[in-house]
């Protein structure tokens, strides 16, 4: 491929790209809000109806795993549309399951499909997008599939109010479907120009990524994960079980509560050009910091439906910032294993989000989740200011080393991500 086509159409790429995230991501909490009727289903109680969400992010976590190497070996487009076809195959077994037994199976099966799918558009967009449009971009499809998190359980909710929780999967499996074919047509194929040749891998290669993923400017980063998407399922699966009692009773208050934190995803997009110009690991920490205030107030706000409304607007909006964020602080310091970095990314997020599942049944409060959440969000920014100090003294060791080498050979530059 040419330098000239190296990059991809900028906005078909995003728009399909966020589209397809929605839907597929969204698989994983569409079952939120169906926990009461999924239980009656399956004859369980909506307690263990909850497995039916962590069994998902827990096989999507290992999913993900084999993205990486897949995408290297197949190319990112046939792996993200092959990903996406096989979910919907896998989404219209749901409505056969007639035990809990079956529907997990079946869970799993969607969640095994889906994991390569948002690491690797997160690798696709860091390959294709021009560094300068990139956090737009990772913002974007970043904070659509957060948006997810609430549209899908909005979708629940009424599809399955109306027309039963099976129709929820029926209709998605054509969508997913539709998006598979849209992905095969937007993408581009092949690696990008300065990528490694599908299947070229080597032992040594491996073991350099490996290291790489081991180091400190990169590991904190990747255990960021586990708190990020756990805390928005902790959150939203707290507020099925345990919220005010005026609202779990009221289908109307829940769909608006879900809804009012849409416009939060909204205006992540709108300032991802201003956020962009902040750099990342500044970026995700505020991010979490900010997360972790509205959890805090969301405590006490427990049996305040519109209290709670507004603390949740402020953690969605914060935590639609924190992803994009440290996808983009991995692709600086993860380099030649940033596919892998993805990968792994992916696997944590979605070991976090089967966590975030179980975490309320543990506690068994909502203000208890909210407050233990918000520590654990707080406890991130420490990771991070880990991998800020090794990614700075990697810069300063690689300016020293050019200077070495002659004038003009190495700069800092965003490398370090600070």
């Amino acid at each position: 491929m040419s330098p000239q086509r190296a990059h991809a159409p900028f906005a078909a790429t995003v728009a399909v790209l966020s589209v397809v995230a929605m839907l597929v991501i969204g698989q994983s909490f569409i079952t939120i809000p169906l926990m009461p009727e999924l239980g009656r289903a399956w004859g369980v109680t909506p307690e263990s109806a909850a497995w039916a969400t962590t069994v998902f992010a827990v096989t999507y976590a290992f999913g993900s795993l084999a993205g990486g190497p897949l995408s290297d070996r197949c190319g990112r487009r046939a792996i993200l549309t092959g990903s996406v076809a096989a979910l919907a195959v896998a989404t219209t077994l749901v409505p056969f399951a007639s035990d809990l037994t079956w529907g997990l199976t079946v869970r799993a099966l969607q969640g095994v499909a889906a994991g390569s799918f948002v690491p690797m558009s997160y690798a696709y967009l860091a390959e294709r997008i021009p560094e300068r449009r990139l956090p737009l971009a990772l913002t974007t499809v970043g904070a659509t599939a957060g948006a997810s998190a609430v549209v899908s359980q909005i979708e629940g909710q009424l599809i399955g109010g109306t027309l039963g929780w099976r129709a929820v999967f029926l209709i998605s499996a054509p969508l997913l479907a539709a998006g598979a074919v849209a992905l095969w047509r937007v993408l581009l194929p092949g690696p990008a120009p300065d990528a490694p040749a599908p299947g070229s891998g080597s032992d040594a290669v491996a073991g350099r990524g490996i290291k790489v993923l081991a180091s400190a400017r990169v590991l904190p980063l990747l255990l960021v994960a586990v708190p990020v998407l756990g805390s928005l399922t902790a959150v939203y699966t707290s507020v099925q079980l345990y919220g005010p009692a005026e609202l779990v009773g009221d289908d109307g208050a829940m769909l608006s509560l879900r809804a009012s934190a849409l416009p939060a995803m909204l205006l992540a997009v709108l300032v991802a050009p201003w956020l962009g110009r902040v750099p990342a690991l500044r970026r995700a920490a505020g991010s979490l910091g900010v997360a972790a205030i509205g959890l805090m107030a969301a405590a006490p706000a427990g049996g305040n439906t519109v209290a709670l409304g507004v603390a949740l607007f402020v953690f969605v909006l914060a935590v639609s910032t924190v992803g994009p964020a440290i996808v983009q602080a991995l692709g600086a310091s993860a380099g030649a294993a940033g596919a892998s970095a993805m990968a792994v990314y992916g696997f944590l997020l979605n070991l976090g989000s089967g966590a975030g599942a179980q975490f309320p049944l543990l506690v068994g409060n909502l203000t208890g989740v909210a407050v233990s959440v918000a520590v654990l969000l707080a406890a991130a920014i420490g990771l991070i200011a880990v991998a800020s100090r090794a990614a700075g003294r990697q810069a300063r060791t690689s300016v020293v080393a050019g200077s070495a080498a002659g004038p003009g050979r190495v700069t800092p530059k965003d490398a370090a991500q600070r």
